[in-house]
């Protein structure tokens, strides 16, 4: 029976794997009419900041995760979900002596990846790597860093805990760790939302975002310590609040004009944001929060 139990988890995880895959295949090139530089996710708002400036505002994600993650001249550092390395030529363009790798599970990001990488003097540098960043197969203690921005909700279960264990593994004693993502916070579900979150999760090829109290739990009991946990909602709202813009010029392009054939991923691609204010804060529970953790 044990054995059959795990047969079964098998399979269900490598078609798991297999649909993350293609929706990435298919929808992420996409994202270039989100972002130029392929900053595959949200920004961060601060005063004094051009709200109209999106990937002014996805740039300073970066900067908020490189500031958390208290970098020493040598050390190693682990994009932990890397997409098309977007993130790792922006620390690259601001650190020296630096090690930056990244890891994703998506062949066409890593072969994107590294054209990137080629066409940028500050990217040649960067290693990229195809895997599971759960079973990395990497030696214990191998960095100084670790983060994951919008990539540890593909994690499974609300707690995290495949991601956060490989991330404890992973890191030095003293490394920091570094989690930039949505998750359910503390609230209720009120009329359709749940069923709306779950449509969300679908389009997205998530199993679930993490809950936020759970997965600051679970980083405790894996051996981390000087947990730190920010709701930076309204620091991201305003880079939110162009979805709708972009997804209307999207739409026109591959739609009216035809550019592509729009398959089932790129719809999702398109009907998983404006799905997300229906259950986001203040309505809703979900948020956005910045993560940060020391391994003891």
């Amino acid at each position: 029976m044990d054995a059959m139990v795990a047969t079964a988890a098998a399979v269900t995880e490598k078609s798991n794997a297999d649909r993350f895959q293609r929706y990435y295949e298919e929808a992420g090139p996409d994202y270039a009419a989100w972002s130029s530089r392929f900053n595959m996710h949200f920004g961060f708002f601060r005063r004094g900041m051009n709200p109209f400036n999106r990937e002014a505002m996805l740039e300073q994600m970066n900067v908020e995760v490189l500031d958390r993650l208290h970098l020493k001249p040598g050390a190693s550092v682990l994009d932990m979900g890397c997409g098309l390395g977007a993130t790792l030529r922006s620390f690259a363009s601001r650190l020296r002596d630096v090690r930056l790798h990244g890891i994703t599970l998506v062949p066409w990001q890593l072969e994107q990846g590294h054209r990137l990488n080629e066409e940028c003097p500050e990217g040649r540098s960067i290693q990229l790597l195809l895997g599971d960043y759960e079973q990395t197969g990497q030696p214990s203690a191998s960095y100084d860093g670790l983060y994951a921005i919008e990539s540890s909700c593909y994690s499974g279960g609300s707690r995290k805990g495949g991601f956060l264990r490989e991330a404890h593994r992973l890191l030095r004693p003293g490394g920091r760790l570094v989690v930039a993502d949505g998750f359910v916070g503390p609230g209720r579900w009120h009329g359709p939302q749940n069923s709306i979150y779950r449509k969300l999760c679908a389009c997205w090829v998530i199993e679930t975002l993490g809950d936020v109290e759970q997965f600051a739990c679970e980083l405790a009991e894996v051996g981390f310590r000087d947990i730190v946990v920010e709701r930076v909602q309204s620091r991201v709202t305003p880079a939110v609040l162009h979805v709708p813009w972009v997804t209307l010029k999207f739409l026109i392009a591959g739609v009216v004009l035809g550019r592509g054939k729009m398959t089932r991923a790129r719809w999702n691609n398109v009907l998983a944001p404006i799905l997300l204010p229906f259950v986001g804060y203040p309505i809703g529970p979900v948020a956005y929060y910045i993560i940060s953790a020391t391994r003891a």
